[in-house]
């Protein structure tokens, strides 16, 4: 535990939190907690006092592996951001999801998940349904997990995106793959074949994040 990232690394096993899921708790991406654990980057600021609530330890200890006097019988309490409601819809709502959205019309059934507080309005949670998307490698999204859909972000290479084909009436769930000039809708399963798309595709939004429910 000679380095700032290597003590981020062992409180981070200690409290077995995954990276994905410690970026999440502070508010930075995966790429910052993996750059702070490599010594790439250093936490500051609200950043590094974030990540000591996390972890349940203290800034000073992060920073230089010393407790300090004042605060050794102070362990901090975890950190969690506010979260706002976003809805659950289905495949054929999603299919036809705008950016001008009246949740009234969604009816009264409609089921209501917590989601990060800075989500834009129209953001929405949806289901996952088959194992296309579950791999053994990397990232994995399995069946049954709920992924948050944000409709203004712009779909870029490697995105995992939520788009609608044409003569379809639900949305397909994949990762946006650009190679030579051409698209792809490509499956995390290496099971399933990608698919190509040529302006018979809209992309309705790019997935943020995932979470699973038991």
């Amino acid at each position: 535990m000679k380095t700032l990232g290597s003590r981020i690394r062992v409180k981070r096993n200690e409290l077995k939190i995954t990276q994905m899921k410690l970026s999440k708790l502070v508010g930075v991406s995966h790429v910052t907690v993996s750059q702070w654990e490599s010594d790439t980057t250093a936490p500051k600021g609200e950043n590094l006092y974030r990540l000591a609530q996390v972890l349940r330890t203290q800034a000073n200890w992060l920073i230089s592996g010393v407790e300090s006097d004042s605060e050794s019988n102070v362990v901090a309490a975890p950190f969690f951001h506010e979260t706002k409601k976003l809805p659950v819809i289905s495949h054929v709502q999603a299919g036809s999801w705008t950016e001008a959205i009246d949740y009234r019309t969604l009816g009264d059934d409609i089921e209501w998940e917590d989601a990060p507080s800075n989500s834009d309005e129209n953001c929405f949670w949806l289901k996952v349904v088959g194992d296309s998307m579950t791999s053994h490698n990397g990232i994995s999204v399995p069946e049954g997990s709920l992924i948050l859909v944000n409709p203004n972000i712009p779909a870029e290479n490697g995105s995992l995106v939520v788009a609608k084909l044409e003569g379809t009436d639900e949305v397909t769930f994949k990762k946006l793959v650009l190679d030579a000039g051409q698209k792809y809708l490509r499956p995390l399963n290496p099971n399933y074949k990608a698919l190509e798309i040529n302006g018979n595709c809209r992309i309705i939004g790019v997935v943020t994040e995932s979470k699973f429910k038991f």
